[in-house]
This record gives structure tokens, C-alpha cells and sequence, in this order.
């Protein structure tokens, strides 16, 4: 792909090098016609090269997701995530049920998720169940792939995603409603504004299904050999959910700077269906288990900043401040969860209470001067956090953990180059400190071209899930796991035309990447009865990235990506089970995006391993979606025009070639499923 990337340049400064002879608005050449020849003459169209420009980018990398790119098309995070090449999503059922994000064929446990620069993975399991989020309070999600250790510290060994909320930036109201198949409901309201004294940003999402949908029993493959389950198709039991979400952040000047709380709260309740995994009408469901789980992310932040917008320099009207920018920020997590099932035919009735909580703070200090005539930059960042677990099932937990990261940021030639160096040292209770290494490279020669790479150590302390789970008979922790420990290694290359040939607003993305892990830990079978969580040894996992935006006319956008992962086991060369070898993704966006929009997708999932040692997989598939939307606003006749400012509505089709769909054995997905909603701004 660098190859390639490097070709289409060479191909193309000459073209660029020459100015066009034409207006530079405009989208094509325009015809070569003389109206004193004879009008039988053919008319010739002649297309030519335009260079465009690439967005900024946060670093190395980092990609950013605008969530208003997906106006009315009914996504979840889960969705947009996995339309993103390098990126995985692991669903354990339809909409409102637990998903998982991993990113270059790790782990859900080895990608912090952070929520406004703060992390919500869970100190139990380790990971975040995407499915908690509500994208409606999303403004922008960004996507950094295997190097995030220096912010997020110890568990960033595939990357981090950071979930930024809508704040009162642009105070307005929006709103939306949907319906869906399955008895799903789903609606949200968020109105930001501001005062003589303060900015406020008020939010809610609400969200019912029952989830019934059928789906067809899985064909398991073991040695080779097809083993079915009676009957063919089964109906999810015991799968209703309710959903409720909240945000509430107020914001004033204080001190130079902006004092500012905010509260982002969660609640979910909900049958737990389980797995289907036996023969007859239930299909081995569970059909009386319960969940319910609360969960709260309070921050106190103070913010200064003496740079300006625009350029990112020091404003020098502030000369006394050593510091240019200043983040304070403390925080307090809280998560309760409940689980209980009377029917339990292998423990006998269980009811679990769980109560999780981290109060922790985080300083984040920024230094820009000018070195040799050169922009310097040093960014120092400071965090501490204390865990704590008390559950109804297990002994309590207590577990401090702490970080200090200093990256130094040297912009060369007009920042045409930008190299980048820095450390973290991480310190987590019960493990030895460890230092993190990082450097990265951002050449970008001129406006249409960019080259990237990095390289960074990355390690994760075992969660207390894998090292405490009480000895249930079937499964048990292991308390003498070591951390894992890991290198990542990208490089990788981004193009930007304004025109080439009929094609215009082209876009091209590619990176080829490895990470090399010690100590992987994983549950297996340690007897005949017993998974514990063990370390493996070393494994590696590499491949590339490509992707690639056009508009092949006015009214017509598209975007494709593909994603190729060799994850496998160094001892053994087998494979990691979980994670598909191949994805792609494709979609077409037809018309005015402003008025209305039609949309179509489709998204490639490899064969999925699911045990160890290659005897048992799923197949592969192709998912066709589509969608149409209509802004109402537009239409003048209607005269909405005058109290807001958009009002979409849109209908949908998932699924639509109805295609069994798993990414994991024994928890089926919905095959086609249709929904309809309206979203308003005003």
C-alpha cells in the first residue's frame, strides 16, 4: 500500500507542479469547444489532477469520528466503530445487548475506552460493554490504534477509544424518536445553552425492546465434521431490555480559565437470555435470569489555555504563565450491577450484587516555545486512581494505581516534519512499576501528503476478574498471572485530491502494523471441568489497513475500507480465537446530504475461530444495509423552516439478505430488521 501511496504521488506532481487553467471551484475541466469550427466537431471533456488538502491530525495515530456525519441514520457507537478500518466490534446479541470493541486483533481488555479523557473500563472484567453508551450525546469519537499508552497508561495494548460528550459549544435543542422490529423504542433530548454566568448542556436517552427475534441454531464445525442442533431455528426468550441515560454539565469562568461539572449517568435492566447452546424449544436459553446496572461518572475539571485557536501558538498576552495550557481534572466513578438466577441448572440459584468505585485525579500541563527557530512543545501528565470491588460472591478488593507521562513534540521546516518522543511510568498495585516508551513521526511535505509511524511499549495489569474469580467449580481466577507486555509498530500514509480525472474529493488511507506480546492471558481448560485464566506465552499480531473516500459525482459519496489481522501464538503458530482474519466495509451515500440522502452498505466478516486449537469456527458473511432520509426543513412548502433548523425523517433496513449472524458461538444476532424515526434541531 506505501508502495502505491508513493506511485500516485510521483504520477501526480506534475500535474500539480503546473497551475490550472480553470476556476478552482470548480469540480471538473471544462469542454474544449470552438464555436468557429463547424459544430459537427466532437466535443472532448479533458480531467485533471487537483491537489487537495489533508485534515489536522490530534497525532501519530489518531482518527477522529464526527457523529453528525451520521445524521439520520440510525447509528449506535457500536455501529460507527465498526465501519472503521482496524477496528473490530464483538456483539453478543441485537440492539441493546452487551458489544465489545477491539482494535488490530487484541483483546476487549487490552482497549481502554475513556469518556471525556476519563477511563470507563470495568475493574472487574476489564473491558466496556459499548451498548451503555448513547450516541445521541456524542459529539466526535477518536480512534487511536496502538499507541494510547502515554495518556490512557497501563491496558492501552491495542489502543484507545475516547468518547467525547456534546458540550454547550453550540447552544441549541435536538431531539429524536425511532421505532424498530421487536417492539424497539428509542428516544433522546439534549438542549445546550448559556447565561450571563454559565454554559449548560441538559441530555437524556431512553431506550425499550423485547428483543424476541428468531434466529437460526448454529452449524458447529468440529475436526472437519458438521454437528446440528434440533430444531434448525429458535426464538431469543427472556431477552427484554430497558435503557436509560443521562448528562448534565455546567461550565463558568474562573481564574483565567473555565471551571466546569459534569455528570454522565447510565441505567439498564433487563432477562440475560445466555447462551443458546442445547437441543429442544428453548434452546438451552436461560429463561428466568435478570440483570440491572447502574452506572456514574462525575468530573470536576478547571481548564486554561493561553494558545490561540487558530494557530496553536502561545499567545503572548499572558507572559507570567510558564504553562500554556493547564488541565485539572478530578473524578469519581461508580458502578453497581446486580445478577440473579433462580432456574440456574448448573449452581443452583444465584443472585449477585456487585458495587465497583474509583476516585482518581489527573493533571495535564503544556510548555510551546520556540527552539532554534523551531516549535517546540512538552506535554507532562500526572494520574492517580484507587480501585475498589465489593461484591456479595468474593472477598472486597482495594488496588491504587498511579502514572506520570512526559512527550516531547519538535515541529520542523514550517512543521513539515514532526517528530515526537516520550515515557510513562506506570504504577499499579501488587506489580512492579514499568516505563513506556514512545516515539512517533508525522512528515507531511505538502498539504495533500502525509506519512506516519510509531513505535511504543505497552503492558496491562491482569483485571480482577482473572485474578480473583472465587472458584466456582466450572471457572476460577489465578492469582499468580503476570501482566502482559507488549510493542506495537506502525507506519503508514494518507493522500488528499481535489480532483483526479472525474473522480473529486479523494481520500486514501493506508498503514501496515505488528504488535509483539509476551505473557497474553487467556481462559482455558485446565482439566476436564475447569477454564482458568492463564499466561501464554508470546504471540504476534500484524497486517494492514487500506481505505479510501470519493465523491464519484455531486450527489454521489463513497467510502470503502478493508482490514486484513494475522493474530497467532509464536509456540504454536494457531491462531487466536475471536477475532475474524479479514473485514471489509463499503458504503454509497446518494444525494444533497443537506436535503435528503439515501444510503447503502456492505460489511465482509471473515471466518471467526471460536476454541482453541482450529477445531471449531463460524463462517464468513456479508451484511446489506440501506437507508433513506428526508429533511422536511427544506421543503418551504411545509414552512418548518421557521422553528428549526432540520427535521429528518428516515426509514431503515438491517440485515436485509436475512443473514445468520454471530460473533460468538452460542449468542445469535437478528436477521433483517427494519425502523423508522424522525431527528429535529432547532
Amino acid at each position: 500500500m506505501i508502495a502505491l501511496l508513493g506511485l500516485a504521488a510521483i504520477v501526480a506532481l506534475p500535474a500539480m507542479a503546473e497551475p490550472m487553467a480553470r476556476d478552482e471551484s470548480s469540480q471538473q475541466e471544462a469542454p474544449i469547444h470552438d464555436q468557429d469550427q463547424d459544430s459537427n466537431v466532437e466535443e472532448m471533456v479533458v480531467y485533471g489532477v487537483r491537489a487537495g488538502s489533508l485534515p489536522p491530525i490530534p497525532g501519530a495515530s489518531t482518527q477522529i469520528l464526527f457523529t453528525d456525519d451520521f445524521a439520520a441514520e440510525n447509528k449506535s457507537l457500536a455501529d460507527i466503530l465498526s465501519e472503521t478500518e482496524g477496528v473490530s466490534v464483538r456483539r453478543f446479541g441485537g440492539a441493546g445487548d452487551p458489544a465489545e470493541v477491539t482494535i488490530r486483533g487484541s483483546t476487549p481488555s487490552q482497549v481502554v475506552v475513556t469518556l471525556d479523557g476519563v477511563r470507563t473500563n470495568s475493574i472487574l472484567t476489564g473491558g466496556l460493554d459499548l451498548s451503555r453508551v448513547c450516541l445521541p450525546l456524542v459529539e466526535q469519537v477518536e480512534v487511536t490504534r496502538g499507541a494510547g499508552t502515554l495518556e490512557a497508561g497501563g491496558g492501552a495494548i491495542g489502543g484507545v477509544v475516547n468518547v467525547v460528550t456534546r458540550d454547550a459549544a453550540e447552544p441549541g435543542t435536538r431531539a429524536e424518536f425511532k421505532v424498530g422490529s421487536f417492539e424497539t423504542y428509542e428516544g433522546s433530548l439534549l438542549h445546550s445553552g448559556e447565561t450571563e454566568h454559565f454554559d449548560y448542556t441538559l441530555g437524556y436517552c431512553g431506550f425499550s425492546t423485547e428483543g424476541d427475534f428468531e434466529f437460526a441454531r448454529p452449524v458447529v464445525v468440529i475436526d472437519g465434521v458438521e454437528s446440528n442442533f434440533e430444531p434448525d431455528h429458535a426464538k431469543r426468550v427472556n431477552n427484554d431490555r430497558e435503557q436509560h441515560a443521562g448528562t448534565l454539565a455546567l461550565g463558568t469562568p474562573l481564574a483565567g480559565g473555565v471551571l466546569r461539572f459534569s455528570d454522565n449517568a447510565a441505567y439498564s435492566s433487563g432477562g440475560e437470555p445466555g447462551t443458546d447452546s442445547s437441543n429442544g424449544v428453548t434452546a438451552g436459553q436461560s429463561t428466568a435470569a435478570r440483570s440491572r446496572d447502574l452506572s456514574n461518572l462525575a468530573q470536576l475539571r478547571w481548564q486554561r489555555s493561553n494558545s490561540s485557536p487558530a494557530t496553536g501558538a502561545s499567545d503572548t498576552s499572558d507572559t507570567d504563565a510558564f504553562f500554556d495550557d493547564i488541565d485539572l481534572m478530578l473524578y469519581h466513578r461508580y458502578e453497581s450491577a446486580n445478577f440473579r438466577d433462580p432456574l440456574n441448572r448448573f449452581q443452583g440459584p444465584i443472585d449477585i450484587d456487585t458495587h465497583l468505585s474509583t476516585p482518581g485525579v489527573q493533571l495535564g500541563l503544556r510548555h510551546r516555545s520556540t527552539l532554534f527557530g523551531q516549535t517546540h512543545r512538552v506535554d507532562l501528565q500526572l494520574d492517580a486512581a484507587h480501585d475498589v470491588l465489593r461484591a456479595s460472591n468474593q472477598h472486597g478488593r482495594e488496588r491504587p494505581r498511579a502514572g506520570a507521562a512526559l512527550r516531547d513534540t519538535l515541529n520542523l521546516y514550517s512543521d513539515r516534519l514532526q517528530l515526537s518522543a516520550g515515557a510513562r511510568l506506570d504504577w499499579t498495585d501488587g506489580f512492579d512499576s514499568e516505563v513506556l516508551p514512545s516515539a512517533g513521526l508525522v512528515f507531511q511535505p505538502w498539504p495533500w501528503i502525509r506519512a506516519r509511524a510509531h513505535a511504543g511499549r505497552a503492558y496491562r495489569a491482569p483485571n480482577f476478574d482473572e485474578l480473583f474469580h472465587p472458584d466456582e467449580g466450572f471457572i476460577r481466577g489465578n492469582p499468580d498471572l503476570d501482566p502482559e507486555d507488549a510493542w506495537n509498530f506502525d507506519v503508514g500514509g494518507e493522500l488528499s485530491f481535489a480532483q483526479l480525472g472525474p473522480f473529486s474529493n479523494l481520500t486514501l488511507r493506508g498503514a501496515w502494523f505488528r504488535r509483539d506480546i509476551d505473557e497474553s492471558i487467556v481462559f482455558v481448560l485446565i482439566n476436564a471441568q475447569t477454564i482458568q485464566p492463564i499466561n501464554t506465552g508470546s504471540a504476534t499480531s500484524d497486517g494492514y489497513e487500506l481505505s479510501a473516500s470519493l465523491d464519484l459525482t455531486r450527489y454521489a459519496r463513497l467510502l470503502l475500507n478493508y482490514t486484513k489481522t494475522d493474530s497467532r501464538r509464536d509456540k504454536t503458530g494457531s491462531r487466536f480465537p475471536g477475532q475474524p482474519d479479514r473485514e471489509a466495509f463499503a458504503k454509497l451515500r446518494i444525494g444533497p446530504e443537506d436535503f435528503w440522502k439515501i444510503v447503502v452498505e456492505a460489511q465482509y466478516v471473515g471466518e471467526i475461530l471460536v476454541s482453541e486449537g482450529d477445531t471449531r469456527t463460524l463462517p464468513d458473511r456479508t451484511v446489506w444495509n440501506a437507508s433513506a432520509a428526508l429533511d422536511l426543513a427544506q421543503l418551504s412548502v411545509l414552512g418548518l423552516d421557521r422553528w428549526t433548523g432540520s427535521f429528518w425523517v428516515f426509514v431503515e433496513g438491517d440485515n436485509l439478505g436475512d443473514e445468520a449472524v454471530r460473533d460468538a458461538l452460542s449468542f445469535p444476532q437478528p436477521g433483517r430488521r427494519f425502523s423508522a424515526g424522525v431527528e429535529v434541531r432547532w
